[in-house]
C-alpha cells in the first residue's frame, strides 16, 4: 500500500476537519521542526483537546483567538496530553486553569513533567552536562552551546504546568463525543506515551510514537543513565504494526497519512540498518557516543540538534550492548564501546 499523505498542512493556528468531528490545529515552535500538530474532537457539548502546543506567547496567542471564536460556540471540556514534552505539555496548566478543566495523562509522564518543571537533580543543566561529558562531549565548542540550549528549556517552554491530573493508561478507553477511543502506550521516546485508537471512525491519534517521514528521537536520559530506550520503542513499534492497516494516523508532526504497516516495517528497518551500521563501526575501533554521531548522523547540527544526536547515539550503543554485542569501558571518565568477541 506505502504511505499515503492525505492532506496539506493547514496554516497555523487555523483549525481545519479531517475526520468527523476532528480538527487538527497546527502551532509553531522555534526549532528546527517549527510545529506540532494539536486535535480537537467535537463532542456534544464541548471539546476535548489533545496536546496543547509550547508555553509561548505566540502559542498563548493562538489559543486566545481559538477562545474568541471555536470556543465562544462550545467550550473547551477536557485536555488529553498524550506525553510531557514540552511542545505537548506547554498550554496544559494554562488551558486547564483558564477553563476549569481536568488534564488527562499517563501518571509517568505527569510526573516526568513536575521533574522538569522543577528543575530537579537529575532533570537539571548540571547533570545533563555531567551525562554527556561521561559519553564523551566536554571541552570542546559544542557542549556549552548544547548545554545552553537544553539546560532549563523545559521549564521556559512550559512555565505553567498543571497542578493535577486524571491518569490514564494502556488498555484504557475514553467516550469522546459518543465514541470509544482506546489508550494505548508507547515506550522508548518519553516514560509512558499515550496514543488513541478509535477504529468506528478510522483513526488513530499517534502522537510522537508514529510520524510519516521522519523516525522520532529516541534518547538515554541523566535520569536514567543505563536504560535501553530504543529497545523499549521497537517493541512499541511491532506492537503498532498490529494495528488495522485502513487507520488514518493523525500525528503531531508531518501531516496525516495512511499506511501504518508499512510505516512501521520502515522505521524497524531503519533502526536496524543504523545498528548494522554502528556495530560495524565498533568492529573498526572503540568509539564513544560523541565518536559515534557522525556514524548515525551525516549533517552538521546545533546545539539543541546535538543534544538529540547525543541521546540517541547512546541509545543505540546501549542497544548494543544490552544485546551482548558491545562491551564498554571507561576512560578517561568517558565511556567508550566497542564490538565484542562474539559480534566479530
Amino acid at each position: 500500500m506505502g504511505i499515503e499523505r492525505l492532506f496539506e498542512p493547514p496554516t497555523l493556528g487555523q483549525p481545519v476537519p479531517v475526520a468527523p468531528g476532528i480538527l487538527w490545529l497546527r502551532l509553531p515552535l522555534p526549532f528546527a521542526l517549527d510545529h506540532i500538530n494539536v486535535w480537537l474532537i467535537e463532542e456534544a457539548h464541548q471539546y476535548t483537546l489533545v496536546d496543547t502546543g509550547a508555553g509561548l506567547p505566540n502559542v498563548a496567542a493562538l489559543w486566545e483567538d481559538i477562545e474568541q471564536t471555536l470556543f465562544a460556540h462550545k467550550p473547551l471540556g477536557r485536555i488529553i496530553v498524550t506525553h510531557a514534552h514540552p511542545d505537548h505539555i506547554g498550554m496544559a496548566g494554562p488551558l486547564a486553569r483558564k477553563h476549569g478543566v481536568q488534564v488527562h495523562m499517563s501518571s509517568a509522564e505527569y510526573f516526568m513533567a513536575r521533574g522538569l518543571c522543577a528543575n530537579l537533580p537529575g532533570f537539571d543543566a548540571h547533570s545533563l552536562a555531567t551525562f554527556m561529558a561521561s559519553h564523551g562531549l566536554a571541552h570542546e565548542e559544542k557542549a556549552e552551546e548544547t548545554q545552553k540550549a537544553r539546560g532549563g528549556l523545559f521549564a521556559r517552554l512550559v512555565p505553567e504546568p498543571p497542578l493535577s491530573f486524571q491518569r490514564i493508561q494502556h488498555g484504557d478507553e475514553l467516550i469522546i463525543g459518543n465514541q470509544t477511543w482506546r489508550c494505548m502506550a508507547g515506550f522508548g521516546h518519553s516514560p509512558e506515551h499515550i496514543s488513541l485508537v478509535c477504529e468506528s471512525l478510522g483513526v488513530m491519534i499517534s502522537g510522537d510514537m508514529l510520524l510519516p517521514t521522519i523516525s522520532t528521537n529516541v534518547s538515554v536520559y541523566a535520569i536514567e543513565p543505563e536504560g535501553n530506550p530504543l529497545l523499549a520503542f521497537l517493541k512499541s513499534v511491532q506492537a503498532m504494526a498490529t494495528l488495522p492497516d485502513r487507520l488514518m494516523v493523525l500525528p503531531s508532526h508531518g501531516v496525516p497519512f495512511k499506511g501504518i504497516h508499512d510505516r512501521c516495517a520502515q522505521l524497524l528497518r531503519h533502526h536496524d540498518h543504523r545498528l548494522n551500521e554502528l556495530l560495524d563501526a565498533l568492529k573498526a575501533q572503540p568509539l564513544s557516543a560523541r565518536q559515534a554521531i557522525s556514524v548515525l548522523f551525516k549533517r552538521e547540527m546545533d546545539g539543541h540538534q546535538m543534544s538529540f544526536a547525543m541521546g540517541e547515539a547512546v541509545a543505540h550503543l546501549h542497544y548494543l550492548w544490552r544485546k551482548g554485542l558491545a562491551q564498554r569501558t571507561q576512560q578517561n571518565g568517558v565511556w567508550v564501546f566497542e564490538a565484542t568477541p562474539e559480534a566479530l
